[in-house]
């Protein structure tokens, strides 16, 4: 709903002139259509042409063959209606316009992110990089103005720094159940990552005498915190971490996911990691 965006339409527009008024293309190197697909099922938007048979069909006829439709006509078709959508909807316009795929020039995406910054700082959201394709950065979306937890520093584990931001952005963008158990899966792939990093088969033996496999993370962790959290002076630690472990790894593989649970079995994992990376001395200050 409207009253709900804190993306106020006076940004929006700001940012939608900076791309006609610079003359630069928002879907980049890709026709508008290609571009909106990877953002929107086209197919099933209906036409307001009764000669054509979707959103598709409108883009080709009023955009290709006779060019008709002013430039920013997508902040105000009702089927994209970036003026509105909900902020969501909008940042990951922008995050797409900035992708690799779309935009492969690195200073012209610089600039855009730049710009794109100055805009939404008012309204309390930033575009982050979250990973990278071939050596190029892709684009998440995040509050700012918030205060900082240990949760979001990076551990210095390349790889499980690169997952938690994966994580991040999965939870934050998805809608339907496929896409909220794409994040059990990924936070499942973060411990197994964390415990590759930081389990010693000569050290850590496993609580019940079995060797664990490469991607056995229960076994890997478990024996990890056995083995640091030694003695009674560390019980609450060590069952707040084997909690947390448990609590992840239980969600990771429900088959009804939704915000509510991809959401905990996120926290869980998060918690885990910045427990370990605590007790592995990553965490200093």
């Amino acid at each position: 709903m409207k009253g709900e965006n804190s993306i106020s339409q006076v940004t929006r527009r700001e940012i939608i002139d900076y791309f006609l008024a610079l003359g630069i293309s928002w879907s980049g190197r890709l026709q508008k259509d290609e571009f909106l697909r990877r953002l929107y099922d086209l197919s099933t938007m209906p036409s307001t042409d009764p000669r054509l048979r979707d959103a598709a069909g409108d883009i080709r006829q009023h955009r290709f063959y006779f060019n008709d439709w002013a430039d920013d006509w997508v902040l105000t078709d009702p089927r994209f209606n970036l003026l509105y959508a909900p902020d969501k909807k909008f940042l990951q316009f922008l995050c797409e316009t900035v992708h690799p795929v779309v935009r492969p020039n690195s200073d012209e995406v610089q600039t855009l992110v730049i710009f794109f910054n100055q805009k939404l700082k008012a309204d309390g959201r930033s575009i982050v990089e979250v990973n990278r394709i071939s050596g190029n950065p892709r684009f998440g979306y995040r509050p700012i103005n918030r205060r900082l937890t240990v949760s979001e520093e990076p551990t210095g584990w390349q790889k499980v720094d690169r997952q938690v931001q994966e994580i991040r952005l999965s939870l934050d963008t998805a809608e339907t159940e496929e896409q909220f158990q794409v994040v059990g899966l990924l936070c499942r792939e973060a411990l197994i990552s964390l415990a590759q990093e930081v389990f010693d088969p000569h050290k850590h033996k496993s609580t019940d005498g079995v060797d664990p496999s490469p991607t056995d993370a229960k076994r890997m962790l478990e024996a990890f915190l056995k083995t640091e959290l030694i003695g009674p002076s560390n019980n609450e630690t060590r069952a707040n971490a084997r909690a947390a472990l448990h609590l992840a790894l239980a969600l990771q593989h429900k088959r009804t996911a939704d915000f509510r649970t991809a959401a905990m079995c996120a926290e869980g994992t998060f918690s885990v990691i910045n427990l370990i990376a605590i007790l592995g001395g990553r965490r200093t200050r």
